[in-house]
């Protein structure tokens, strides 16, 4: 396990114990989280070299300076999206002052299903296709990977 999963396994174990009650397999969950964030801050990292360019005159200390900031930004970007999560008893989520309470309903709902759906408590074909299509949208792809959610699962159930 590499340092993401780590960081996400301690995070989870003190703010998301419930959630990780009901991993079936929690080792190779942070582990494959891990390698996830891994590549997700790599190619962030690897587009932002991209798009910059060299600054004229700027020693190698002030370049090493700029670009390790620039690394730590997308490293923390990384963690808040898809290790640092939300606690299982946050207040914050319930008073979400952007969330009607109809929305808020269907984003609880959403959560619990795709973890019933990553621990292997229900299957893809159990969902109607427009359930299928709430719990898919705005989710990272390797989110679907796990959930069994991607096109491909869904191609080879014939779902899709």
């Amino acid at each position: 396990m590499n340092q993401y999963g780590r960081i996400a396994e301690q995070h989870w174990q003190d703010h998301r114990s419930q959630h990780v009650a009901e991993l079936a397999n929690p080792q190779e969950f942070f582990t494959e989280l891990g390698v996830d964030v891994q590549r997700e801050v790599q190619e962030r990292w690897t587009s932002q070299r991209m798009a910059v360019s060299t600054v004229v005159g700027e020693s190698y200390l002030e370049r090493l300076a700029r670009l390790s900031q620039s690394r730590w930004e997308i490293e923390g970007e990384a963690l808040r999206e898809f290790v640092l999560l939300p606690a299982d008893n946050d207040p914050g989520m319930a008073d979400d002052p952007f969330l009607s309470p109809e929305e808020l309903d269907q984003e609880q709902w959403r959560e619990f299903q795709l973890l019933e759906l990553i621990a292997g408590r229900t299957r893809a074909a159990e969902f109607s296709a427009v359930e299928r299509a709430r719990l898919r949208a705005g989710a990272v792809p390797r989110l679907l990977e796990l959930a069994g959610l991607s096109d491909e699962a869904l191609r080879a159930e014939g779902l899709l």
